[in-house]
């Protein structure tokens, strides 16, 4: 019988050509698996906060200062700040922070740090010094926001924002306060497990009301400690509204009369009783609004303002739970 000539030199080709390209297909899938896995793998970069601050000085005082004005919250232990000064490089790092904004982890809208740079780095700075001041974010090494200090405040005269206490809470009636328990209104524990915390535990102030009847020597003081500065403005700069805000709970109806007073400069003996009382409230934390514009007029009245809660009460040992107050300035 005969063979068809090449008939078998044809079938042997074209398996082999079969063959190369499984193989080269499959390579090429190693490859591509092998670099997907790598890719895949890597570790995206950091999110750095979006978040916005406004930052001056005041040469005089060797004073920076730094204000939270817009987008996230910061966690204080993962930010430090950078100082570019005459050349040199200072670190404010993140220990600093957390202490210049009162123990607090996080740096909310609104609050202000305050660097004095002679007592931290032993630099006294000028009107005329270019200082650049950088925001880093720890975990990705990235700058949240790169800063030239001016002498101005960004955005004068648009100030709208709740200031709350930054000096002590005296308290001369056997009560107890600190300033972390009056910053934010988050008090919402019922009286009777309140009254079994201790005070440190409480998300409130407590104040002891004095027996059958007020008396001045027995109150519950809030000192502001307000410097204009820290929010930009000048001693002579005007407000068009200036509100009080007391977030307060009194137990029972055993609490008769809770009286405030303000700390006013231009009053002869300077406390002053304001007119409306705080009503007593016997089953929730609620807020008390006093219009203080009449008052408080121009930011260096704000420098000597403070709070004073006197009261009285039928029995002894009732409480008055302060949970938040502040000053809304406009």
């Amino acid at each position: 019988m005969q063979e068809t000539p090449g008939k078998g030199t044809t079938k042997e080709a074209a398996v082999s050509e079969i063959m190369g390209v499984v193989l080269l297909t499959g390579i090429v899938v190693i490859m591509l698996s092998a670099l997907g896995v790598t890719v895949f793998s890597m570790e995206g970069p950091d999110d750095v906060p979006h978040t916005r601050l406004q930052a001056w000085m005041d040469s005089p005082e060797n004073k920076i200062y730094l204000k939270h004005s817009g987008g996230e919250f910061l966690d204080t232990k993962d930010c430090e700040i950078l100082l570019n000064f005459k050349g040199e490089k200072y670190v404010y790092p993140s220990e600093r922070i957390f202490e210049g904004l009162g123990n607090e982890n996080v740096w909310r809208l609104g609050e202000v740090l305050t660097i004095d740079t002679r007592s931290v780095w032993r630099i006294d700075i000028k009107n005329d010094d270019e200082i650049e001041l950088f925001l880093v974010d720890i975990p990705s090494k990235q700058p949240i926001q790169i800063a030239r200090l001016t002498k101005k405040y960004e955005t004068r005269p648009s100030l709208r924002i709740w200031i709350t206490p930054k000096g002590k809470i005296v308290d001369t009636s056997g009560g107890y306060g600190e300033l972390s328990q009056i910053k934010y209104v988050d008090s919402e524990t019922p009286y009777d497990v309140l009254s079994n915390m201790n005070d440190k535990e409480r998300s409130c102030t407590v104040y002891h009301p004095s027996l059958n009847k007020i008396n001045s020597s027995e109150y519950h003081e809030f000192n502001f400690d307000i410097n204009p500065l820290e929010y930009g403005l000048d001693p002579g700069y005007t407000f068009s509204n200036v509100t009080l805000k007391i977030v307060y709970h009194s137990h029972d109806i055993a609490t008769k009369q809770i009286r405030v007073k303000i700390y006013d400069a231009g009053e002869p003996d300077g406390w002053v009783y304001l007119t409306k009382e705080l009503p007593p409230r016997t089953s929730t934390f609620e807020a008390e609004y006093y219009n203080l514009t009449d008052y408080i007029q121009n930011a260096g009245e704000l420098t000597s303002f403070d709070v004073r809660i006197e009261a009285w009460a039928e029995n002894t040992q009732k409480s008055i739970y302060i949970d938040y107050i502040a000053l809304w300035v406009e």
